[in-house]
């Protein structure tokens, strides 16, 4: 029997999107059936050795696919560490450890506490160069960031949150408020959500420009101007934020995606701008943009809605618009994943299928030549917000897989190394 949802089950879900809190209750329902007829005798597959940091008592992971735990040099692993389980919601009270482990000594030679985190971005942890990361936390009243250096063993407080950085340049950031509004997944919890008359308030919100050496901040991209591109009268009395910022490899754009909720329905929008804000462009709005990532600095790859040929990788010119399906005939029967990309191998994942297996896989686009990497199931006591995706990431040397995993009963930042 396959195990994998069919064409016509991922229709049936989408249909249902129109209707939230029924696919909530069906879908899980139905997984639950599903699960009790597929249900397979492992937990794991792989034709590679699983590593990880060993903490014992605790939970690790690292966070988003649009990052690499491990310094550019290979040395350092940047990951989360909860002493609890992370099967129940983060909470105010509760503080999540923010580590560094040196694959030399085999020790941990950094820890701090952060108090603003979440299960699918952690604090939104990140490499700056090889020896400066930053991150996240709830301070005094306020979301901020700390910027570390690993050497000097310097901490310095940056007065705002981040969402994404080129290098010790700048950062863009967004309104966690307004996340943990409208997509509790990716916000905060320390501070309250945005009331619904805040949330109308798309004139002092949107994306800021954060210059990490000043730490000067101000609001680069307005909601209200990112509504206006392509405006269409729905949008008038729907529910607004912009969501997974990434700057371009040469740091001199971005990409975001605009989201609006009309009844409890969401509409995706792609959109990319400058680094200042200026030559704001929509590049994609069918109705659904999933998860992106910058090929270079020019395209973007991405799972998302094309009305003439459906759900499927695309290649986005980001100057001409021209999208172009990725591994058609190859990996479109996949569904949505999260891709990243070493010269011209696509990582991506899968959600789990029928059997709560999900699958890991490297495309080899010059070639069209699929390797999986291995399957991981996902117990159904992992779910919704507290959701364990892999989120795979490559090594900035290509050489190694980084991807977070409940198959062992407890969520894990493991790692398999490719040219062994």
């Amino acid at each position: 029997m396959a195990s994998n949802y069919s064409v016509k089950e991922r229709a049936l879900a989408q249909f249902l999107s129109r209707f939230p809190a029924v696919k909530v209750f069906a879908k899980k329902s139905y997984q639950r059936l599903n699960f009790f007829f597929y249900k397979k005798k492992y937990t794991y597959r792989s034709i590679y050795n699983l590593e990880q940091v060993d903490l014992p008592g605790q939970e690790t992971f690292f966070g988003y696919y649009d990052k690499s735990p491990i310094s550019s040099d290979g040395r350092y692993i940047l990951f989360h560490a909860a002493p609890f389980s992370t099967k129940k919601l983060p909470e105010r009270n509760r503080s999540v450890s923010v580590k560094v482990y040196d694959t030399r000594s085999k020790e941990i030679v950094f820890s701090h506490e952060s108090h603003a985190y979440n299960w699918q971005q952690g604090t939104k942890a990140q490499w700056l160069n090889e020896r400066k990361f930053i991150f996240n936390n709830y301070v005094d009243g306020q979301y901020v960031s700390m910027m570390v250096d690993l050497i000097e063993g310097k901490i310095e407080n940056i007065p705002c949150p981040i969402y994404d950085c080129f290098n010790t340049d700048y950062a863009l950031t967004l309104t966690f408020e307004r996340l943990m509004a409208l997509r509790p997944d990716y916000g905060y919890r320390n501070k309250a959500a945005l009331t619904e008359d805040e949330i109308s308030n798309t004139i002092n919100d949107g994306i800021f420009h954060v210059n990490l050496s000043t730490l000067e901040t101000k609001l680069l991209l307005r909601i209200e101007d990112i509504m206006k591109v392509s405006y269409q009268e729905p949008m008038k009395n729907a529910s607004h934020k912009v969501n997974h910022i990434m700057i371009s490899p040469n740091g001199e754009r971005f990409m975001f995606l605009h989201r609006y909720f009309i009844n409890g329905q969401r509409f995706d929008r792609l959109m990319v701008a400058d680094r200042d804000g200026k030559n704001l462009k929509l590049l994609c709005d069918d109705g659904m943009v999933s998860h992106c990532y910058w090929l270079d600095s020019n395209t973007i790859i991405g799972y998302l809605r094309d009305k003439q040929f459906g759900d499927k990788y695309y290649k986005v010119d980001i100057n001409s618009n021209q999208k172009v399906i990725l591994g058609e005939g190859v990996i479109d029967n996949f569904g949505d994943g999260h891709p990243s990309v070493y010269n011209n191998k696509l990582l991506f994942d899968t959600y789990p299928d029928k059997a709560r297996m999900k699958r890991l896989f490297i495309f080899d686009m010059e070639i069209s030549k699929l390797e999986e990497i291995g399957e991981f199931y996902e117990s159904l006591s992992y779910y919704g917000e507290t959701r364990c995706d892999l989120h795979p990431r490559f090594s900035p040397q290509g050489d190694k897989v980084f991807f977070d995993s409940v198959h062992d009963g407890k969520r894990q930042l493991y790692w398999v190394n490719l040219r062994d």
